[in-house]
């Protein structure tokens, strides 16, 4: 069983590949729903047999229904995809993080990486973080050449040791066949689900940056701003969770008290949504 298909790719010079994956790392879908919007309308290049990669009892098929009738059945996929921003040659790999064949998928895209001339890659992620939301999130940035830093990029120095990711493991494999690589990890706050479109456009701006180019991000920036004076509606009507929240802001180097009431993050995000699905219930 072949693991992917290589489709015949257009005449590319020097690609850039973004990475980014739904699954670990990616709080609030902010990293996968970056690398959706880049790939939208793009071609696909690579597209992996989600039979080799997947197991369909934790990433199942969605059916959607309409009148009583089946209309269409998604499976998961990872798939490579090309798109030409401004008239520069993007690699986009998108989709679900798989379930099995790491070693396997590593080795693939190490040999992908260098057969279609990747000058380098730019992974996405977003991580729940005690922080405030806010228009332009916090964002942590590793590298493996430091010259891929760009002004305003800060690197993560600390000692940190987590799970890994599909797609960090995916990038290692990246560099150890020498294409440098840097990732852009936006801050979620704990209180948020999906969509969190500050973060989304912040992932895109270093995106850009990255490729220099420009994106219209007007209207998720647009989709932001309503999404931040919601949050802020639904916060005040709260003493307890507005008090917290706003000492997130001041909590780096020190202990925050945590209200014996305060709504779990998972509560406080299901009440987000809520309001944001139905923007007209009078319910808080």
């Amino acid at each position: 069983m072949a693991l992917y298909t290589l489709n015949s790719p257009p005449p590319m010079e020097r690609p850039v590949l973004v990475l980014g994956l739904a699954g670990w790392g990616d709080a609030a879908s902010a990293a996968s729903d970056a690398a959706d919007w880049l790939a939208e309308d793009g071609q696909p290049i690579v597209t992996f047999d989600p039979d080799a990669i997947f197991d369909y009892r934790s990433n199942r098929p969605i059916l959607r229904f309409s009148a009583g009738e089946t209309r269409s059945l998604t499976w998961p996929r990872m798939e490579i995809v090309h798109v030409r921003p401004s008239g520069r040659d993007v690699l986009v790999m998108i989709g679900n993080e798989p379930d099995y064949g790491w070693v396997k998928i590593s080795a693939a895209i190490g040999d992908l990486v260098q057969h279609l001339d990747v000058a380098h890659v730019v992974t996405l992620g977003s991580v729940p973080a005690p922080v405030r939301h806010a228009i332009d999130p916090a964002i942590l940035c590793t590298a493996s050449d430091p010259r891929l830093l760009l002004p305003g990029d800060e690197m993560l120095m600390e000692k940190v040791v987590v799970p890994a990711s599909a797609g960090t493991v995916f990038r290692s494999a990246i560099e150890d066949v020498g294409v440098p690589a840097i990732g852009y990890w936006a801050q979620v706050p704990q209180y948020i689900g999906r969509p969190y479109h500050s973060a989304v456009a912040l992932l895109l701006s270093k995106v850009a940056a990255q490729l220099d180019v420009e994106f219209d991000l007007s209207l998720i920036l647009a989709d932001a701003t309503e999404q931040l004076e919601r949050l802020d509606e639904i916060i005040s009507q709260r003493s307890e969770a507005a008090e917290f929240i706003e000492g997130l802001g001041e909590s780096v180097g020190r202990t925050t008290k945590v209200p014996d009431n305060l709504p779990t993050a998972d509560e406080l995000a299901e009440e987000v949504l809520r309001y944001l699905q139905n923007p007209d219930s009078e319910e808080l």
